[in-house]
């Protein structure tokens, strides 16, 4: 009898101490167990609240003060009000600005006007990681309950970033389209000549077309095309024809490498769901040539260009038929994406079975 007793007063202790969150894992956690990029390291400044929407779940991110990022729900677990409207105390706790909970990585640290009880219970808090000036997120596993499936994927980095030979741009847009069409759109072969103004419309047929798995998660198709008259491998690197690299990294990571000459131009775009039908779309540019920091403005110029494009385009694919009803030759690369995406796909069934073995 009185081992009875102490077993479950073991398990009442273990219960007790074990992290209780709100709200439950289905209302945040998205399809694919991945890291996604959210934003630059610069974009979140010390002691700055920031509220993003993450495929139509709210988030508080943040930089604490030691400096490390922070990913949170932005919902109150006492009663739902935006934790980004509040403010990061001295003791690096974030303040709720409606009841004053203070919140320390989630974890509710002080409830004014209560008794001091330990605390167990708090918000989830989503692992964050800073590569190469970008911030990544895991939508899919709360540190604070230890639910969900962690991240799979390595974060992909271009070697470029760590070449002195190449500068780099970046951006970002709002465009109001599903993720993975603009992910695919990038990834599409033939739509350069007749959707882009640098393309050539007199010779718009790819050719060599050579794809090949990288892993599980990624693959590269290398194709060569007649450079157009006005492009810049035509009018900088004197190159009749052009090499690309197109490649992809799940989730949502494409990398467009175009070799013409000894010039070399590497555009890396990156694109997580607001909602159903919006998008955030990052994107970085590297290049060899012209490097002065005077010509920047004319690379972020021609980013907006292509990009305006490419929405153009996208504005007018009507959603129930965005997968098409046919496929060729040409568009082995956005059919691999889907093939890959699709095995790594986790719908709601195999997440709560996944729950559950954890």
């Amino acid at each position: 009898m009185n081992y009875l007793f102490i077993l479950l007063l073991i398990i009442n202790t273990m219960t007790a101490l074990k992290i209780v969150t709100k709200p439950l894992p289905n209302a945040y956690q998205y399809n694919g167990n991945f890291f996604w990029k959210i934003g630059k390291s610069q974009d979140f400044k010390q002691k700055t609240l920031n509220r993003m929407i993450f495929n139509n779940y709210p988030l508080c991110i943040y930089r604490d003060i030691k400096n490390e990022v922070v990913a949170i729900s932005d919902i109150c677990i006492h009663r739902g009000a935006s934790l980004s409207r509040g403010k990061l105390l001295s003791n690096n706790c974030l303040q709720c600005p409606y009841h004053g909970w203070e919140y320390k990585n989630g974890i509710v640290s002080n409830m004014p006007g209560l008794p001091e009880t330990n605390k167990n219970f708090g918000t989830p808090l989503f692992e964050t990681k800073e590569v190469n000036g970008d911030v990544f997120i895991c939508p899919t596993y709360d540190l604070n309950s230890e639910k969900g499936i962690p991240a799979v994927n390595s974060i992909y980095v271009p070697p470029e970033a760590e070449d002195s030979d190449f500068v780099r741009v970046f951006g970002k847009r709002h465009i109001k389209r599903q993720n993975k069409l603009i992910t695919e759109n990038v990834l599409d072969i033939m739509h350069i000549s007749y959707v882009h103004s640098f393309g050539n419309q007199m010779s718009p047929v790819p050719f060599e077309i050579k794809y090949e798995d990288i892993n599980e998660y990624s693959g590269r198709t290398t194709f060569h095309y007649t450079s157009g008259p006005t492009s810049m491998s035509r009018l900088l690197g004197n190159s009749k024809y052009v090499r690309v690299e197109n490649e992809f990294y799940l989730p949502d990571t494409t990398v467009t490498r175009v070799f013409a000459g000894n010039i070399v131009k590497t555009i890396v775009t990156n694109c997580y769901a607001v909602s159903k039908n919006e998008s955030i779309l990052h994107f970085d540019l590297y290049r060899n040539f012209l490097t002065n920091p005077i010509f920047d403005g004319l690379f972020q110029k021609q980013m907006d260009i292509t990009l305006n494009e490419d929405i153009t385009i996208l504005n007018g694919i009507y959603d129930n038929y965005i997968k098409g009803f046919m496929n060729t030759k040409y568009d082995v690369t956005q059919l691999k994406f889907r093939e890959k995406w699709n095995k790594n796909f986790i719908d709601e069934k195999k997440l709560e079975k996944k729950q559950k073995d954890v």
